[in-house]
């Protein structure tokens, strides 16, 4: 087997973990996640073995994104720590909240006190997280690994579209159908809207953000910075990109919206078209100019899809449903006073990576009913069950994927990474927003694309324009 035909194995093995994350229910259910480990874990093997026989090579996409997979490692690193035994001094030391929990565990059940400790609260869910946040950092290298020239970042991005595609699909003719099936089964909840694959309809709403966010980058990839020579040529330009070989890009991306009008998600709407804005606010900001192209795209999609194509489907009622949130009406229980006082108390090491269920009933104070294993504010858990430091090197890969991104939009001058610097930045934004609400950072599919997002700002950013082989 040639290096190339290596390098192309892997590459398409990656498309297929993307394509197969979100099937399973978002990847969320403990098989689930055990199939990404497994999954993510092998290529990477595969991509080793490749290594030492010189079949694949570092990349300069790599080397650049290594601030971001040192970052991610570290947090991995320290969620195993989490789970391990630890000295009792040590624990108490480290976190006396944590220590004295398992020593009032111990005494009510009548136990001896054992000589070891967890910082976490429940050892094995940190254990697994540890995993999790593993494959997550591999995955991300493995993008910036196997997407070393313009064809793969394409091809990539048509991946994330396509399956984002599917899910929209899926999930409208399931609803409009009557049949409301997710995978293979019929659904248990969320009857009634569009959910596509996902049990939750806001975390298929923050997966069709990120692939939305992708295929508006490719759309503005495609665009002319150029100014056309009279009006008849602008008009050409513009009706060629918006109307002839982009129909399917389109098509899909309508489908895409239909989808997330459907889901009905208040806060997934309001993200995407936030992120929209802001992000065009930032590209013009970038390139210092808007052209009309860009103009028309950005009309087409809020005009066409929102106020014609998503009326059919319910977009009324999304807003309807907006207007009408108070937080004195809402269904959903307020548990963010009491996650801050968590925080408070497990500041540096954090219960434990999984164990917001175990650690939020010791904190009832009777202004909530119900269960919770998941807080509804990804900025809240992640300290929580981290600590702040752990979750600090969260917001420093974030941050420094955004800025590539941006970078990209504001210094390369080759149209596909203006574009997929576009889509990166869009659909972090859009996730960094719907994330103030929601927990799609805790649903593995979507964490999974949102790193691969970060690589894509990465490879937007140090890919070289010209071509340079195909060695990985």
């Amino acid at each position: 087997m040639t290096d190339t035909r290596y390098s192309n194995f892997l590459f398409y093995c990656l498309l297929f973990v993307l394509l197969w994350l979100p099937l399973p229910f978002g990847s969320k259910p403990e098989w689930a996640m055990g199939i990404l480990q497994i999954l993510v874990f092998v290529l990477a093997a595969f991509w080793l073995v490749g290594y030492a026989f010189k079949a694949v090579n570092l990349t300069p996409g790599f080397r650049k994104g290594l601030p971001i997979l040192a970052a991610l490692l570290l947090v991995a690193g320290w969620l195993e720590i989490q789970s391990l035994s630890l000295p009792a001094s040590m624990v108490q030391g480290l976190s006396p909240v944590a220590y004295q929990f398992q020593v009032d565990a111990a005494t009510a059940l009548g136990q001896t006190l054992p000589d070891a400790f967890s910082l976490s609260l429940d050892p094995f869910a940190s254990h697994l997280h540890a995993m999790l946040t593993l494959a997550y950092a591999l995955l991300f290298a493995l993008a910036l690994l196997l997407v070393n020239d313009q064809r793969r970042l394409k091809w990539l991005a048509w991946a994330i579209v396509a399956g984002g595609g599917f899910q929209a699909v899926f999930g409208v003719l399931s609803t409009l159908s009557g049949l409301e099936w997710s995978f293979f089964i019929d659904k248990e909840a969320g009857r009634g809207v569009a959910t596509g694959t996902f049990v939750n309809r806001n975390n298929f709403a923050g997966h069709l953000e990120m692939a939305m966010a992708i295929g508006i980058g490719l759309l503005v990839s495609q665009l002319q910075e150029t100014r056309a020579r009279d009006r008849m040529e602008w008009l050409r330009n513009t009706l060629k990109t918006l109307m002839s070989s982009k129909v399917l890009l389109r098509a899909i991306l309508a489908a895409m919206v239909i989808g997330l009008v459907m889901s009905r998600s208040r806060m997934g709407n309001t993200a995407f078209f936030s992120s929209l804005l802001a992000t065009g606010f930032l590209y013009a900001v970038c390139r210092k100019t808007l052209s009309r192209g860009m103009i028309i795209l950005f009309l087409s999609l809020i005009v066409i899809d929102t106020v014609i194509v998503s009326q059919w489907f319910g977009l009324d009622k999304v807003v309807e449903r907006i207007e009408q949130t108070r937080m004195d009406t809402e269904l959903r229980a307020d548990v963010n006073p009491v996650s801050l006082v968590i925080i408070g108390d497990f500041v540096l090491t954090g219960s434990g990576a999984g164990s917001f269920y175990t650690t939020l009933p010791a904190y009832h104070d009777g202004t909530w009913r119900g269960f919770f294993d998941l807080a509804h504010n990804d900025y809240l858990q992640f300290p929580l069950e981290f600590g702040v430091p752990a979750f600090l090197l969260l917001v420093f890969s974030v941050v420094f994927g955004l800025w590539q991104a941006i970078q990209a939009m504001r210094q390369r001058r080759n149209r596909l990474y203006i574009g997929m610097g576009f889509g990166a930045a869009m659909g972090l934004v859009a996730l960094l927003i719907h994330s103030t609400v929601d927990f799609n950072l805790q649903i593995p599919a979507n964490a999974a694309l949102f790193v691969v997002l970060l690589a894509i700002g990465v490879l937007a950013r140090h890919l070289p324009t010209a071509k340079a082989g195909r060695r990985c």
